[in-house]
């Protein structure tokens, strides 16, 4: 395979992929967000902010690991960039996770004190 035609595969993998998880987590996200973000513009920009990093932290890490390696088959090439991309995605969701579960645990936390009380 071409290697302009590899790389051009390599990142729309990655993209497709983002683009996918994004498409699934959104909306809930986005409803997550304005029950935790004092505003709209608030959820609004954290909303944006996920989106940019899923996008691009998988193709970050698609394009490091890609050029670190010659790879002597396309198949070889097309799983890295597969292990790469949902690598990318799992990290930037992990990351995610945290900072939206943070407030909602100190918020179960208070809800717990104030029924002990």
């Amino acid at each position: 395979m071409d290697t302009i035609a590899l790389f051009t595969l390599e990142i729309l993998i990655s993209l497709s992929l983002s683009i996918t998880v994004l498409f699934v987590i959104s909306r809930p996200l986005l409803n997550a967000l304005r029950d935790l973000c004092v505003s709209e513009k608030q959820a609004d920009f954290w909303l944006s902010y996920t989106r940019t990093m899923l996008l691009l932290a998988p193709l970050l890490l698609v394009l490091v690991i890609d050029g670190m390696y010659v790879y002597t088959d396309a198949l070889d090439s097309i799983r890295v960039t597969l292990i790469a991309a949902l690598t990318g995605i799992l990290l930037g969701l992990i990351i995610v996770g945290k900072r939206v579960f943070a407030p909602v645990a100190r918020a179960s936390n208070n809800n717990r004190e104030v029924k002990r009380a």
